[in-house]
């Protein structure tokens, strides 16, 4: 079993808080002292540019130097580099490495003249960019006129806003994009270990407290840069960006748990605006998967309620209520065209003892009073040729289902039965490999990746991991091929998560841990994130859709008048002593 470790050599790390200006300060002091974060630039371009290299000794692709991109100054700290201390008037910047360059006390990433993208935070609508160009370099900050030498300009963004920034130097001109986060974008860290996949991915949640917190969809890229942002009112269990260059996001109302009616799955654009809802028909719509398929139809779930069974056989009533799993197809114009119910295949026996010690202290009742237990809790669909790959979360298994007939085709974990595939190679769980899993996937044509929560066994220690299989349905068998764990930040997990190929690498979100890790193509860890708190899942945003397609749609939320088209405030030169 691997289990992530941060190789030797310094590690990398940006923590961006929220704060408003007057405790900037403070709350940089305060991550400095009890976390020690200092960030790191990314080793690559963005997703959608060219890795170019940077000058020697820069911390470009595969350098080294430190990168400060907190909310505010560390006042008296100075972070070391192997390039020297940073004047204290540009703290955080990349001293003398290249001939022109900006920063400001909140941007992030650190700058490197392979990026072209950044954010800052700028409340109350202003940020002073704080430029170094030598003698034969000049920066343009938006309207300024270009100049040299050592200086601030004062750019005039809303939040949610951008401005632009222009270098020449040595007769080439470059263009970079500097973008305000809105004034309530939740906190994140981030710390990278070694050369992180490229790529970027979505994750949704919402901050506490809950009663006054909006839920947000945010996608980031591999160097933990905000690139594409969406804010809701709604409860947001999951979502992602589709092929198309169009987001699903699982809107709810109050809990992730799907039996309000009025549950759906939103389709919009990257503009923000809705383009369809969707949700299944006869019982409320469930947010924990949604699908697109190829011939343009999606794949919705429900938690269909069924009255009047009788639980007496698990030490419950003979007139009781049950939550089965349900898959509906349904067309664009919400017609739905298949469905397979999880009851004419599972019974009551297929739920182990140690979910029903759960269940039945946690019923959902309806508005009737009248209890209903989750006993199958679907959470994923994958198709997989003729066949989906459902999980099962209170069964603890994975099952292959036949798309024409609905007949469960193979079993893998939870109790065995006629159906289960036999587990082959060194499993170090071989015993019962899966507990509370999630997000089955299918990679490489025939092996079968799992989020496996590990939740409550081996005396409720163990961790969750991405495990990987390969499945041969001919011969009956699921051969373990490797694991990840990453007990430092996710030493159990009670529910969710997600594990993804990223790259040329891994994703995962660590099910109800705040922290998200990748890991490169040798399965070594890369990077990891903390958001505030746990997210669903973490989903990569398909290749077809790039930084400057989500960089349109941010422009088109673009709200208030756009920035001054003029300077506002003169230079204020830093070569000169100030008063």
């Amino acid at each position: 079993m691997m289990q992530a470790t941060p190789p030797d050599g310094p590690e990398k790390t940006l923590v961006l808080n929220r704060r408003t200006a007057a405790a900037m300060a403070v709350a940089a002091i305060l991550v400095g002292v009890v976390a020690g974060f200092f960030a790191f630039g990314d080793r690559g371009g963005a997703p959608d540019e060219p890795a170019v290299a940077a000058p020697a000794g820069g911390a470009g692709p595969g350098g080294t130097g430190p990168d400060h991109a907190g909310s505010g100054p560390l006042s008296g700290r100075t972070p070391s580099s192997p390039f020297g201390e940073y004047p204290a008037r540009f703290e955080g910047d990349p001293g003398d490495r290249y001939p022109a360059q900006f920063s400001t006390d909140t941007m992030y990433p650190r700058f490197n003249p392979a990026r072209r993208y950044y954010v800052t935070r700028c409340v109350p609508g202003k940020v002073d960019v704080k430029v170094r160009a030598a003698e034969g370099s000049s920066v343009t900050v938006g309207p300024y006129p270009a100049r040299s030498g050592n200086f601030v300009a004062e750019a005039r963004p809303l939040p949610g806003q951008d401005f632009t920034v222009e270098i020449e130097t040595g007769g080439d001109t470059m263009q970079y994009e500097v973008r305000c986060l809105p004034a309530d974008f939740p906190e994140w860290s981030y710390r990278l270990y070694g050369k992180a996949p490229r790529g970027m991915f979505l994750v949704s949640f919402r901050p506490e407290p809950i009663p006054t917190s909006r839920s947000w969809a945010i996608v980031f890229d591999q160097a933990g840069t905000p690139r594409w942002w969406d804010s809701s009112v709604y409860n947001t269990l999951g979502g992602q960006v589709l092929p198309g260059g169009t987001v699903q996001l699982a809107r709810g109302f109050g809990d992730g748990f799907g039996q309000d009616v009025r549950t759906s799955q939103e389709i919009e654009g990257l503009d923000g605006r809705v383009i369809r809802t969707l949700r299944t028909r006869g019982t409320p719509t469930d947010g924990h998967e949604f699908v697109r398929l190829a011939n343009g139809n999606s794949l919705l779930i429900s938690y269909s309620p069924r009255l009047g069974v009788d639980l007496t056989s698990v030490g419950l009533g003979a007139d009781d209520g049950v939550l089965d799993g349900e898959i509906q197809e349904v067309r664009a114009d919400g017609e739905v065209v298949w469905k397979w119910n999880s009851s004419d295949h599972f019974d009551l026996t297929e739920t182990p003892e140690r979910w029903w010690r759960k269940l039945r202290g946690n019923p959902h009742p309806d508005g009737l009073g009248r209890d209903r237990y989750d006993i199958f809790h679907l959470n994923s669909i994958e198709p997989w040729g003729r066949q989906l790959v459902v999980s099962s979360r209170h069964t603890d298994s994975v099952v292959g289902i036949s798309r024409r007939s609905g007949e469960v085709l193979w079993k893998f974990g939870g109790i065995r039965g006629p159906k289960s595939l036999e587990l082959v190679g060194d499993d170090p769980y071989a015993s019962y490999p899966l507990g509370g899993n999630h997000d089955a996937r299918i990679v490489d044509g025939d092996v079968l990746t799992v989020h496996d929560n590990g939740t409550n066994l081996e005396d409720r220690k163990r961790p969750p991991r991405l495990v990987r299989y390969r499945l041969d349905l001919k011969n009956r068998t699921a051969t373990f091929l490797s694991d990840i764990q990453d007990p430092e930040v996710a030493p159990t997990s009670h529910c969710c998560g997600s594990a993804r190929r990223f790259g040329d690498g891994w994703l995962v979100a660590w099910g109800n841990n705040t922290a998200i890790s990748g890991f490169g193509s040798g399965d070594e860890l890369a990077f990891r994130m903390w958001l505030p708190v746990p997210a669903y899942r973490a989903v990569p945003v398909p290749g077809s859709v790039i930084g400057a397609d989500l960089d349109r749609g941010l422009d088109a939320m673009e709200e208030g008048p756009p920035p001054a088209s003029r300077p506002v405030r003169p230079f204020r030169d830093l070569d000169t002593p100030q008063p």
